[in-house]
């Protein structure tokens, strides 16, 4: 199911506006700037107003991964798509609908989400781990990141990342 949520929430990104800038600035109003939800509440917010795909979209899926996060105590669970956007958060930081590809121009590239998404590029048969360091979209808290590729009758639709919280411990401690 999981691949189809990816290539749901990918169809309604590529239909929400023309470019890539101005799903940033229209997904951010919506999803943060106009959230009723103070900052750290963001998630609770099931759907934006609004006739675009989108918002429907977010609707259906988004309460299941708030309560995946919330039932597995990760920091944020995050969906890219293949050109290394962010098109779906639970929490909705500053890096929500930004570009994490190293080739591009997204403000967080170089962080450890960027670092994420490229390692599940590279490898995305594989659970990538990103060890702990600052994350700016969350307030410069530790971070770190697990991620993998997803597929789709064989082709790979999209990366998968969670956020471990700053108090997570390795099982090895």
């Amino acid at each position: 199911e999981l691949a189809e949520v990816i290539v749901a929430f990918k169809e309604a990104w590529d239909s929400f506006a023309a470019n890539d800038p101005e799903r940033l600035a229209g997904l951010q109003a919506a999803y943060i700037t106009n959230n009723p939800h103070p900052a750290g509440s963001k998630d609770q917010l099931d759907y934006a107003d609004g006739s675009e795909e989108y918002h429907k979209v977010h609707q259906q899926y988004h309460p299941k991964y708030r309560s995946i996060l919330y039932e597995r105590n990760y920091y944020d669970i995050f969906m890219l798509d293949q050109q290394g956007n962010l098109i779906y958060s639970v929490y909705k930081e500053l890096d929500y609908a930004t570009n994490f590809a190293w080739a591009g121009a997204g403000e967080w590239k170089d962080s450890g989400l960027g670092e994420a998404y490229e390692a599940a590029r590279t490898n995305p048969d594989r659970i990538t781990v990103i060890d702990w360091k600052p994350y700016g979209p969350s307030a410069g808290a530790l971070a770190s990141f697990l991620s993998t590729g997803i597929r789709k009758n064989g082709e790979i639709v999209g990366i998968f990342a969670t956020q471990l919280p700053p108090d997570a411990k390795p099982i090895c401690s």
